[in-house]
């Protein structure tokens, strides 16, 4: 019989709220890009868009290391 792997929660949850924040940081860009699609107002989209994407980023840096190493 095989030994049991121990599990490392701490690890796991970093992981998937970084997969969540990459999510959210999609979602914030995709939307933003909807929103303002044809309009004139530039900088409420730019920042909106930034923000997305400091979402994604950071949800990147801490979802790209594995959870099981």
């Amino acid at each position: 019989m095989g030994r049991k792997k121990e599990v490392r929660w701490g690890r796991w949850t970093v992981y998937y709220v970084g997969r969540g924040l990459e999510l959210s940081g999609l979602v914030v860009v995709t939307w933003s890009m909807f929103l303002f699609f044809g309009s004139r107002a530039m900088r409420p989209m730019l920042a909106m868009t930034g923000a997305g994407a400091a979402l994604f980023i950071v949800g990147w840096l801490l979802a790209r290391r594995n959870p099981e190493s």
